[in-house]
């Protein structure tokens, strides 16, 4: 038998993530389990939400006049969108540590400046600090102050990339990174360049799964409720094959692009 306090937040998920997303990721029983689990022992729910710092915010600074200037879902994520869901834990009698992490590109071809990143990430936490008062919500660097350093990719996964991922699969990586670094990023790179770098990230990707849905995970249990499709975990899954299961896609995605937002 479920809480009823789970019953009535993983009704609010689940219709959230209907509206979010049209054939969205379907909110797995984990989650209810999860909650359950914090409610019998008094602990706070942990969420996970990965804000992605990558070489496509200096075609938005330029674009934006040599500034970052904050976007209308950008806004919305911290005025409305995080509060909301975190208003539905909070009334039904759970505690919430909600962490949104900094995330850097696992590539160097995907990395900023760090002027350039600190110009973004003090919007980024102009936005959240009426969210940061109220102390559930968290808001940190993933490499400086979670990991301590530079994610590195599973080595036996970059390595043999083949044995982990079926050849059009790969190959469907490799030409979304491609169509990123000349349409997002202003890049042009070799297809031997493309492919590496499409290994590396899928092999940093591998290792991130299993480091975060393993004993050793950094933040314990916690559900992940992204700001990129689902989809994106995919790669998350070869060392970890339960890792989206802890997924609810229950936001808007990607409010940090320029071409999907309006200022």
């Amino acid at each position: 038998m479920r809480f009823l306090a789970t019953a009535k937040a993983m009704r609010f998920l689940r219709e959230r993530s209907r509206m979010v997303r049209t054939n969205n990721l379907r909110v797995n029983d984990w989650v209810d389990g999860y909650l359950d689990r914090c409610m019998a022992n008094g602990n706070a729910v942990t969420v996970l939400t990965q804000w992605c710092i990558s070489k496509d915010l200096e075609a938005r600074y330029r674009q934006q006049g040599g500034r970052f200037v904050s976007l209308r879902k950008e806004r919305r994520i911290f005025g409305t969108e995080i509060p909301k869901i975190a208003e539905v834990f909070l009334v039904n009698g759970f505690k919430v540590n909600w962490w949104v992490t900094f995330n850097r590109s696992y590539l160097d071809s995907g990395r900023i400046s760090p002027e350039l990143e600190d110009s973004y990430k003090a919007l980024v936490a102009d936005l959240a600090q009426p969210l940061l008062e109220q102390g559930w919500l968290l808001l940190v660097d993933w490499e400086d102050s979670i990991l301590q350093k530079r994610p590195q990719p599973n080595q036996k996964v970059f390595t043999s990339p083949e044995r982990y991922v079926a050849a059009a699969a790969l190959g469907l990586e490799v030409k979304r990174h491609s169509s990123w670094a000349r349409e997002e990023a202003g890049r042009v790179q070799t297809a031997e360049e493309l492919r590496r770098d499409g290994c590396l990230q899928i092999a940093c990707e591998a290792e991130e799964g299993r480091l975060l849905d393993g004993d050793d995970a950094p933040l314990g249990e916690f559900i992940l409720i992204p700001l990129e499709v689902p989809e994106r975990y995919d790669f998350f899954t070869l060392l970890a094959p339960g890792f989206k299961r802890r997924i609810a896609a229950v936001l808007p995605p990607y409010p940090w692009r320029l071409k999907e937002s309006s200022s």
